[in-house]
């Protein structure tokens, strides 16, 4: 396909240009009546040609994560003390506090054994303190007003020595049912991945894994894996799924030459700032354009500016939560409870309109399926929800245990040469892209996911996924707790049903009982291949204890709407950026 190359003109310059083009008849004395004119109808059609583009890119653009990142400097840091704000933070009265004490300190006392023994004090402390990894993930999975005392009583371990199936046992022997699924590499279960390696390290021993430039002749069977697997004809090698990533925009932009790429509000396309509209990046986006999921005014913008538009990049996991970021502890509420089934009906008619879309205005669509990719099924998002993509990305659990990229696309899109212009090229390169050890592992997992077996163990985690979901969730209507749980394939989430400002305590709460989960707390969850009905079993105790116990140490109060605490926490946020609030460890 040929590529329309974009205006060298932004949209902006565009209509200033038109309209001061409209302002010709003005100088009709100098041009000739006629001509004026007729340059200025010209310019009038132009003007409001680009007036046109400009009012549907604001309709249809997603201003949340842009106004979310204006807004981070503005607001100070401030922490609840346990004296202060800490328990009264959505207006709870007396009694209600009282539980809330009384159960912090219980959940503190259980963290406080869970890693009493010195090696595993040594070791966290260690890792705490010279590892800026963990001074994240700490930061991020719990707002920050209440980080300060979370911190000090709540300490998670951040160790482990071995797995055992999905469980994993950390340095002080404890064992605890992992759910995090080592944030979508653990698909197949961590045995399988310890026999990939094997697999893997015997087929490149003779050469090394560290030979690189010479490919090892693995790289045979990886490549037709992957084009099998993904229905495009070239293949190109990479050392994450965010440099994957950064590969397909910037050839998309190479061969297409035209500036811009649409995403969808709520996907995560990795940790590049070119892809990150909202705060995590302090660089400013001005060639991504943020666009409403779901929403016929995107289609109509991407129709309207299809020619400065190199691609549009879609997260196939946002079927589980359109136009929003994963549901996690954080939320205040989640009122959009909708069946698994109908979201993903109305996710395939979407994308499958968005196909259309795409084709009929020439824009290359692309998928990002480095997390979706194997998780969903054996072949991936696109023949989950019957849609194939122009360019698609992978990494995580196609590794085989090894950290990859790999991008597979159309030849008019792979080139990183212009052959009509020597010097115009896209460099794109790796020293470690398709070293052997990870073509190594990377073939065992290809040859694994595409036989029978694997296909079998797909079938099976799916159906005991779906049964989990359907019984726990009648347990938690049963018994009146103010949650579900949905899932999207064997990946699932936690859902609240009542307003509230504690949501995110229910992670420590599962930790209390054994589950291990990744930094964004139950927002997604992972079953892995190599689940058991019996582990299934263990975890729908685990989570029904666990949301007893915060029911009964009063975090749910049920005596307050969620208009109410969205006004106390807008007076709050004010206060502090009228410099009228505290800005000390103390509530």
């Amino acid at each position: 396909q040929q590529y329309t190359a974009a205006c060298p003109f932004g949209l902006p310059a565009r209509f200033a240009f038109s309209a001061l083009l409209a302002c010709a008849p003005l100088a009709a004395d100098r041009l000739g009546t006629g001509g004026a004119y007729g340059l200025g109808a010209v310019g009038a059609v132009l003007a409001l040609r680009a007036l046109y583009k400009l009012a549907l890119t604001a309709l249809a653009f997603s201003w949340t994560p842009r106004i979310a990142r204006l807004n981070a400097p503005l607001l100070p840091k401030y922490s609840f003390s346990e004296e202060g704000s800490f328990y009264t933070a959505d207006g709870a009265p007396a009694d209600v506090v009282a539980k809330r004490k009384a159960g912090f300190a219980k959940l503190a006392d259980k963290f406080a054994k869970l890693g009493a023994d010195s090696e595993s004090v040594k070791l966290n402390a260690a890792i705490k303190e010279g590892l800026s990894d963990i001074r994240f993930t700490d930061t991020n999975r719990v707002p920050f007003p209440f980080q300060h005392v979370v911190r000090a009583r709540l300490s998670v371990s951040a160790a482990v020595r071995q797995s055992e199936g999905p469980w994993l046992i950390d340095t002080a022997g404890s064992r605890v049912l992992d759910v995090s699924g080592s944030y979508g590499v653990n698909v197949c279960g961590y045995d399988r991945y310890k026999q990939f390696a094997k697999e893997g390290l015997a087929a490149i021993q003779d050469l090394g894994p560290n030979v690189l430039g010479p490919l090892h002749p693995e790289i045979a069977p990886v490549l037709e894996g992957l084009r099998e697997v993904s229905g495009l004809p070239e293949v190109s090698f990479h050392m994450s799924g965010t440099e994957a990533v950064m590969c397909a925009v910037r050839l998309a932009r190479f061969n297409t030459r035209r500036p811009l790429v649409a995403q969808f509000s709520g996907a995560y396309h990795g940790w590049w700032d070119g892809v990150q509209p909202g705060p995590g990046s302090e660089r400013p986006v001005a060639d991504v354009l943020n666009l409403k999921d779901m929403s016929p005014t995107s289609l109509a913008l991407l129709k309207a500016r299809a020619s400065d538009i190199a691609a549009v990049l879609v997260s196939p996991l946002q079927g589980l939560n359109p136009n929003n970021s994963p549901p996690s502890d954080l939320v205040l509420m989640d009122s959009k409870m909708r069946q698994a089934e109908e979201s993903v009906r109305q996710y395939t008619a979407w994308l499958k309109t968005l196909r259309e879309t795409c084709t009929a205005a020439g824009i290359p669509l692309v998928f990002d399926e480095v997390y979706t990719g194997f998780r969903m099924g054996p072949a991936g998002a696109q023949a989950f929800y019957g849609v194939q993509a122009d360019m698609v990305v992978y990494g995580k659990t196609l590794g085989g245990g090894m950290p990859v990229g790999v991008v597979c696309g159309r030849r008019e899109l792979m080139r990183r040469f212009d052959a009509t212009r020597p010097l115009r090229v896209a460099y794109v390169i790796g020293t470690f892209s398709a070293a052997p050890l990870t073509l190594g592992c990377m073939g065992a997992f290809l040859r694994w996911v595409r036989s029978r077996e694997g296909q079998g163990e797909y079938e099976t985690a799916q159906r005991l996924t779906d049964d989990f979901v359907t019984r726990i969730n009648k347990e938690l209507i049963d018994e009146g707790l103010p949650l579900r749980v949905q899932n999207l394939t064997t990946v699932w989430t936690v859902l609240f049903t009542c307003p509230g400002r504690y949501h995110w305590l229910f992670q420590y709460y599962l930790r209390a009982e054994g589950v291990a989960l990744s930094w964004v707390g139950t927002g997604r969850c992972l079953f892995s291949l190599d689940f058991k009905p019996a582990d299934y079993d263990a975890l729908r105790a685990k989570l029904i204890a666990a949301a007893r116990n915060m029911r009964d140490d009063g975090w749910w109060y049920t005596g307050v709407t969620s208009k109410q605490i969205k006004r106390r926490m807008g007076l709050e946020f004010g206060k502090q950026i009228l410099g009228l609030g505290d800005k000390t460890k103390t509530g």
